[in-house]
């Protein structure tokens, strides 16, 4: 039977985890663990029925569910991000939520399956924040800084100062590099002028630099002669 909306209550938080349970998908759940190296604990749930409960949950007594949550599994971790970024607040609690759940993320799903959309109503506000994400010391808050750089932030009024942040950060950690090069690889598409000067002179890595130009070169947004001029840009 489905659950219905706004179940999840203090009082049946280990429902909801039988209920995650009973949604396993074994098939799922190996194929979803072999691309999530370290982040081992799943049920095998599949991601629309994350983004789903989520939403319940987020239209009825989250509180308690935040409180409660053990952040153990990949789908509770999810749920938990997810739900932070639908609840109604403003400015200063949507912050406090993205501070809080960049430090639960251990692995790059669960740092790409939350978006917090409702900061595209205060981006100077957030490029005045970000900071605290691109230059943290967990790898994976600067992922998830990058990510909404990314997911938000690529037009020409803020191209620039995206371009700063991703040049200003040379990480050795592969997921921040990756991120970074899907950013650039993205922006090309959105702000191409902008983005060939850059990959024209930065400081980047050679790794990043070379992904950014391989993700371009595999995209259906970026023109065959482009594809064919950004060679130019590799490093050695």
């Amino acid at each position: 039977m489905e659950p219905k909306r706004d179940k999840w209550t203090r009082s049946d938080y280990n429902e909801l985890r039988e209920y995650l349970k009973s949604l396993a998908d074994e098939k799922y759940k190996s194929f979803s663990d072999s691309l999530s190296p370290g982040a081992d604990l799943s049920y095998g749930v599949r991601v629309p029925h994350i983004r789903r409960i989520a939403k319940d949950i987020a239209k009825g007594n989250y509180s308690d569910f935040l409180r409660l949550n053990k952040w153990e599994y990949r789908e509770e971790i999810m749920l938990g991000g997810l739900v932070m970024s639908l609840i109604k607040c403003d400015y200063p609690q949507t912050l406090a939520y993205m501070k809080e759940y960049s430090q639960k993320i251990n692995g790059w799903e669960t740092c790409d399956i939350v978006t917090f959309k409702k900061l595209k109503n205060y981006l100077p506000e957030f490029l005045s924040d970000v900071d605290w994400f691109i230059y943290n010391e967990n790898p994976w808050a600067q992922r998830f800084g990058f990510l909404h750089l990314m997911s938000l932030c690529l037009t020409d009024e803020y191209i620039d100062t995206v371009l700063s942040y991703v040049n200003s950060v040379n990480s050795d950690f592969y997921y921040v590099q990756m991120m970074q090069a899907w950013l650039i690889a993205t922006a090309a598409a959105k702000c191409r002028d902008k983005t060939m000067a850059f990959l024209a002179d930065n400081d980047l890595n050679g790794f990043t630099q070379n992904k950014a130009i391989q993700k371009m070169r595999e995209s259906f947004r970026i023109s065959d002669a482009d594809k064919e001029y950004i060679l130019r840009f590799k490093k050695q």
